[in-house]
């Protein structure tokens, strides 16, 4: 499962220059996941962040843990751009049905997300991503280590995740447009491997998903094998 790894390493390329700061992954110092959605109003708010957040799915290894590119929660006084991205490690499989579906379930996750005092909004189709930070959550200790420690164990309740890296995106000279631009990517990937394993019959010719077919490295062969046996 390849498809998203040169995201994985424009993502790397694109924070290296940034100072960051790696948390370890641990069950213990998570965040209270309230079970549900919140409404934070506006006189409870302290913040909100505004940008994207999408995972970058592969086989390859990855380390659990919490990277902060910029600020932490409890250094931010004013709304700004962030983004978060996760890179799930699933095992790895020669179905690439039971991947697919794997991959699907992954991106269900953070409708499940529900850390209190962070309310999330969010879109499935353009990967925005928005979080409204209470006052008294801020106050009670609330951190991007400890919401990432519980997202991360969000994505474990699936036996096919191995690791997750969480990373936040805070830094005020980074790169949101290209952030953007990944996470319309890898948009475009999912969709494609949607069409492919659901043997959606198309022309490469006409089909307006053939660049991203021409693009990533093994989507095309996966299209040929699943037309060829009628999957």
């Amino acid at each position: 499962m390849e498809f998203f790894d040169s995201l994985i390493c424009e993502l790397s390329d694109l924070i290296s220059e940034y100072q960051k700061a790696n948390y370890p992954c641990s069950e213990k110092n998570q965040w209270t996941d309230v079970g549900y959605s919140q409404v934070i109003l506006q006189r409870d708010t302290a913040f909100e962040l505004d940008g994207v957040g999408f995972n970058l799915v592969t086989s390859s290894d990855v380390e659990d843990g919490i990277v902060v590119v910029g600020d932490e929660l409890c250094s931010i006084t004013a709304d700004r751009k962030f983004a978060r991205v996760c890179l799930v490690q699933l095992e790895d499989s020669d179905n690439e049905q039971d991947c697919y579906k794997t991959i699907k379930k992954v991106d269900y996750v953070k409708y499940h997300f529900f850390p209190e005092g962070y309310m999330i909004r969010t879109t499935s189709r353009s990967h925005k991503e928005s979080v409204r930070v209470a006052k008294s959550a801020l106050k009670k200790g609330i951190s991007f280590e400890k919401a990432g420690n519980l997202l991360i164990s969000k994505y474990k309740e699936n036996p096919k995740v191995k690791a997750v890296k969480v990373i936040f995106v805070t830094a005020s000279g980074a790169d949101y447009k290209k952030l953007e631009a990944m996470a319309q990517k890898s948009g475009s990937i999912a969709e494609t491997l949607n069409h492919i394993m659901n043997n959606v019959k198309f022309d490469c010719d006409t089909c307006n998903l053939k660049p991203v077919c021409d693009e990533v490295e093994g989507m095309k062969e996966l299209h040929f094998k699943n037309a060829s046996m009628g999957v």
